[in-house]
């Protein structure tokens, strides 16, 4: 790997490792172990910033490919190509070192993935690092160690072949994966780097390989942007960008919106206007308004001042290299409505502890999936069940008044509140016991009619909004009077009468009163209620 494009902060942690490594010959302490820590804390960070560099590149590239597609792509295609490779290999190496401190210290892959060498117990160990780097054979065939250089020469290969015979002699892909020179002697690249080893050495010379090959990889796509073309442009973009702040203002709030090229340059502030814009010439026919640029970014503000649809329009003027302007036509739009809020019961500002209370809510001027709303009181929840639908379910310990809340996630991710709603909560109103159409006041009727009634009904008033909720008969009594005094009585479980207490009722005298007692009704809470008696005289 040529030095030349390295800083001098770099030049010295190669020339530490080198000077590290020859160390290890020397059986040193563990000081010098340490300091191989420092040394891969460097290489890594080194290879974070070669990240940030070819990201870079292939921005660029991507920018220049909008340029001239025709010219660019087969360069911008091998670049990609690069990209995958370089990927591959370092996550490949990355593979190994995590099986290295997995095996060293005895700990899971998902521990050792994130393990830092400087938290590793076991730094000098040699046998595990040896084991797998080398295997059990003498020159390293058998173990991960081989595998690695046959890969970093496949790789080396794979990058030049990106090039033809002419132009890889501009190339100066330096991965080494020749013999080292050791106190032992000469010995093939697997022996000389991995045998006998230490844990913190082994990663180090992992990282430094990383490294290296992140270097290579910014050298060859260097090299393609190059070749691509790319010192024919001064700037960046064809296509403009308007992201506005937010599409929905509240009144009186500004409207903020950001105008530039996809990729700008901060050294060429282009002139952005705003006006009626004509695709036949390309320009504006009028100007209402420019907006200022500042490190080649135009933030556009307008003040509200009254509801509705806003749509403006503009031209970004850029000047050419050699001379001349291009112009690039934008359009938005944006709505600015007042803040309001709109939360409406289904059934009225009430809600009763028990059933699922309905609730629709909405906020103009934003989507229902963007609404969160919340309901006040422990144990109280409130559920979404469709676009602007909620079922509001109390719980028993509820306090008597709830609020429900609802904020708006806005388009840049603020969340904000749109207001409160109060509601007053009320336990179910309670119900009362029918017998056929009988229910409270005493009422005559014939044994043929008493034969008639099947059941005991619980029901709630008709004026309660909540029909239909389930309620329950689960027990009541049947109590029979004759000459004041009780002739019979019968016990019954659940709400039907049966056929022979029917017979028995038909077959009572005239002036007999029937006391349909103790009625019990479970609500849809669960809970039970005392209902009233029903009484009938037989005629």
């Amino acid at each position: 790997m040529s030095g030349g494009n390295l800083s001098p902060r770099q030049k010295m942690i190669g020339m530490m490792y080198l000077v590290l490594t020859a160390l290890l010959a020397l059986n040193v302490s563990k000081d010098i172990l340490d300091a191989f820590v420092l040394i891969n804390t460097s290489l890594e960070n080194t290879v974070i910033n070669y990240d940030e560099k070819n990201e870079s590149l292939y921005s660029d590239f991507n920018i220049a490919k909008q340029f001239d597609a025709n010219k660019v792509t087969p360069y911008w295609n091998k670049a990609q190509d690069a990209k995958l490779f370089s990927i591959e290999l370092v996550d490949y190496i990355k593979e190994i070192k995590t099986k290295l401190l997995q095996e060293t210290e005895s700990i899971s892959k998902e521990q050792a993935d994130t393990l830092q060498l400087q938290f590793v117990e076991a730094k000098d160990n040699y046998d595990v690092p040896t084991n797998i780097m080398i295997g059990q054979t003498e020159d390293g065939s058998k173990g991960l160690a081989r595998k690695l250089k046959n890969k970093l020469l496949e790789y080396k290969k794979l990058m030049l072949g990106l090039f033809n015979k002419q132009q890889r002699q501009e190339l100066n892909i330096d991965l080494k994966t020749d013999e080292v020179v050791t106190s032992s002697g000469v010995e093939n690249w697997e022996m000389g780097n991995f045998y006998h080893t230490p844990l913190a050495a082994t990663i180090t010379i992992l990282s430094k390989i990383q490294t290296d090959v992140k270097k290579v990889e910014y050298d060859v796509v260097s090299n393609l942007l190059k070749k691509a073309g790319k010192k024919q442009f001064n700037f960046d973009t064809i296509m403009t960008r308007v992201i506005p702040s937010s599409n929905y203002v509240l009144l009186g709030e500004e409207y903020k919106a950001d105008v530039f090229l996809a990729a700008f340059s901060t050294t060429q502030n282009p002139e952005i206007l705003i006006g009626k814009y004509d695709s036949t010439i390309n320009d504006l026919v009028s100007v209402v308004d420019s907006i200022p640029v500042k490190n080649g970014l135009g933030q556009y503000i307008v003040p509200t001042s009254k509801e509705g649809i806003f749509t403006y329009e503009g031209v970004l003027k850029l000047k050419k290299q050699g001379g001349g302007v291009e112009n690039f036509p934008f359009k938005s739009e944006y709505i600015v409505a007042k803040p309001s809020l709109v939360v409406s019961p289904d059934k009225m500002n009430v809600f009763y502890i028990g059933p699922k209370n309905p609730v629709s809510i909405s906020v103009p001027g934003v989507a229902s999936e963007n609404i969160k709303a919340t309901i006040t009181g422990t144990g109280n929840r409130i559920t979404k069940i469709a676009n602007g639908k909620y079922d509001v379910k109390l719980s028993v310990n509820s306090p008597r008044n709830v609020s429900v809340n609802v904020s708006a996630v806005m388009p840049n991710g603020e969340i904000r509140s749109m207001g409160m709603m109060p509601f007053i909560v009320k336990k179910l109103p309670k119900p009362y016991a029918q017998v056929g159409n009988i229910s409270i006041n005493k009422v005559k009727e014939r044994p043929i009619q008493l034969r008639a009634h099947t059941r005991i009904k619980a029901k709630y008033d008709q004026s309660f909004v909540f029909q239909g909720l389930p309620l329950n008969v689960v027990k009541y009594r049947i109590e029979v009077w004759r000459g004041g005094v009780m002739f019979a009585e019968k016990n019954r479980t659940g709400a039907i009468i049966t056929a022979e207490d029917r017979d028995f009722l038909g077959s009572l005298r005239r002036r007999d009163v029937i006391y349909f007692s103790k009625i019990i009704a479970q609500d849809v809470s669960g809970q039970k209620i005392s209902l009233n008696d029903v009484v009938i005289e037989v005629r």
